[in-house]
């Protein structure tokens, strides 16, 4: 799900707001997977040691061909090493927010302070195996996403899912997984299946989950190891 850090995202939507619709629709696991932004999802892991849910750090990438890929991390710290890495191939230009929204920064008490004017919801300049290497080597785990959508997938921009890449797992939209009743378990080109919520509403958070009849996934470990015991 995004939050409001996100230009495309409803401006209320605080780390704090977030989790506590997640808990009261009883969602177990949820990652914030902003756009090329990583401060709320860093905020929501700080805020859930006192929740009884867990937060995957997380962020939604935009690589050079325009695909967004998901990337998962252990904690953040690793998080942080990306941060980095994501500013230095932004382009050094300025939000537009009447043309994407604003990108509204808030603090764990759930207060806004400040905006975030870095142009964000554009593409960085590194390519996709690249980015996907630099994840793996901080411990990550990379999922394109979305990809039977018509804009900004791998098979929108590339026209291909090359079952020989490098991918965790593949993301397909929420929509595709309901009517074609995928699970956990499945497959796509040898690739473990997900879906998220992609929720841009608070209204929105847990009126789609990922039901896990096994319970093996509590962390990024146990999604990690889920992910390379059912990838082909």
């Amino acid at each position: 799900m995004h939050s409001a850090l996100s230009a495309c995202c409803a401006d209320e939507m605080s780390p704090r707001m977030i989790l506590d619709m997640a808990l009261k629709r009883n969602l177990n696991v949820v990652s914030i997977t902003d756009h090329n932004a990583v401060k709320h999802s860093i905020a929501a892991c700080q805020l859930s040691k006192k929740d009884s849910i867990a937060v995957i750090p997380g962020v939604e990438l935009t690589t050079r061909e325009e695909v967004h890929l998901l990337a998962y991390f252990p904690n953040v710290e690793t998080l942080l090493k990306l941060e980095k890495k994501i500013d230095s191939c932004l382009p050094k230009a300025s939000n537009n927010p009447k043309i994407f929204g604003h990108q509204v920064r808030y603090d764990l008490n759930g207060e806004i302070v400040g905006l975030d004017n870095k142009l964000r919801q554009t593409a960085l300049d590194m390519g996709l195996d690249n980015l996907v290497d630099f994840i793996h080597n901080l411990g990550g785990i990379a999922v394109p996403a979305h990809i039977d959508k018509d804009r900004f997938s791998m098979l929108s921009q590339l026209g291909f899912l090359d079952p020989e890449a490098n991918f965790d797992a593949v993301e397909i939209s929420k929509f595709k997984w309901g009517k074609e009743s995928f699970h956990l378990t499945d497959v796509w080109e040898g690739f473990p299946v997900i879906a998220g919520s992609d929720s841009h509403a608070i209204d929105d958070i847990g009126l789609f989950f990922m039901e896990d009849i096994n319970e093996e996934i509590s962390d990024f470990s146990s999604l990690k190891d889920f992910f390379g015991e059912n990838k082909q």
